[in-house]
């Protein structure tokens, strides 16, 4: 029997974004799952006219189109779920596929608008058996991969410090708690994971919020300190109210310092100094050659393995969904705290996000 596709969110991420003359192709879900060899056969979105153009260049019959969710999922039973829609409908999107026959999911970031709506997904898909990818596509980027093995391999030395940025514009919008936060939860959580991904899981947090022309309502900058398992500390900020959009780790261990960003990455090592005598400084030395990898391909390679009956462990799970969401509002939890330190795993109920944005 042929598996059936569905595609639940056809905006920019979904695949309007294939549309951008300057993007690194595939860059969307839709063109993830193409270039996979996987055809989307079902989509839905609310919004009529973006739903007749996926269909049109997916050749979707009309048949396949839906703009309610709930009539795809309970009517078609499709094998795949897509959910490439508001971060807020995630959850309930989530949970009646695996109720009804869906045995993989693949759902964009951030897996859930708050913890007890990611740990019911999370549930309700080791319930019924169903594979959860969340796409943190930078796992699965040949970059950031490399940039492991370079540290697992002490080419820098002990790692001490990492100084994570990831900065945007502030927050615009009506900060509906449904969201579940600002410039952190949303641009922040591919941040966070990657951090995961490199350096250990993360053991504290102490950070603080900003807002520039509000006094109520998601951020518009944050700043952390966070402590991870292996000792390491990482100093991250996100939002910013930055005329640009930057995404960059500058990694510094004991021999050498890594930095890595959207398009850019350098590796140094330390030399005897050519400047100060006894002292040694840092030399940029080449950086490996890398083997493209696109990142949306290698997510849905693992869902297409996964629909070919291979058992496989997944880059980007479910649990690690909740981790980064869970150090994401442990943040916005220690600056309702003054900047106290909060220690992770952190229990959801502690986190009221109406108190902390005061909505």
């Amino acid at each position: 029997m042929k598996n059936s596709i569905a595609l639940i969110g056809c905006g920019r991420i979904g695949f309007l974004l294939e549309y951008d003359p300057l993007r690194y192709k595939p860059c969307t879900h839709f063109g993830g799952a193409t270039a996979a060899g996987l055809q989307i056969s079902h989509a839905c979105d609310k919004n009529i006219e973006r739903l007749t153009k996926f269909a049109g260049i997916s050749d979707i019959p009309e048949e396949n189109c839906f703009t309610d969710y709930r009539k795809l999922v309970q009517n078609v039973n499709p094998s795949m779920v897509i959910i490439a829609s508001w971060t807020e409908t995630h959850a309930d999107i989530g949970i009646l596929a695996c109720q009804n026959g869906t045995r993989i999911i693949i759902c964009e970031k951030p897996i859930t608008s708050n913890l007890p709506d990611a740990k019911k997904l999370i549930y309700a898909a080791q319930k019924n058996n169903v594979d959860l990818i969340i796409n943190h596509e930078r796992r699965y980027d040949s970059r950031y991969r490399t940039v492991k093995k370079l540290l697992d391999n002490g080419r820098i030395g002990e790692i001490k410090t990492v100084y994570a940025s990831i900065l945007t514009s502030g927050y615009y919008g009506n900060s509906d708690i449904e969201e579940g936060g600002g410039p952190l939860l949303h641009d922040g959580t591919h941040m966070i994971d990657i951090i995961r991904y490199l350096f250990g899981e993360i053991q504290s947090v102490e950070g603080e919020i900003e807002r520039n022309t509000r006094e109520k309502g998601f951020e518009d900058r944050a700043i952390a300190w966070l402590k991870t398992e292996n000792g390491i500390d990482v100093f991250l900020e996100a939002g910013g109210n930055r005329d640009y959009f930057a995404f960059e780790l500058d990694i510094s261990g004991t021999e050498g310092r890594i930095i890595i960003g959207n398009g850019y990455e350098h590796i140094f090592n330390s030399r005897k100094s050519r400047l100060y005598t006894g002292f040694k400084d840092l030399k940029e030395k080449s950086f490996p050659k890398i083997k493209s990898i696109n990142c949306f391909k290698k997510v849905y390679d693992e869902a297409k393995t996964i629909l070919n009956g291979t058992k496989i462990d997944i880059s980007s799970q479910g649990s690690d969904g909740y981790k980064a969401l869970e150090a994401i509002h442990a943040v916005y939890l220690s600056s309702h705290q003054n900047r106290k330190k909060i220690e992770l795993p952190v229990n959801p109920k502690k986190i009221d996000l109406k108190e902390i944005f005061k909505l």
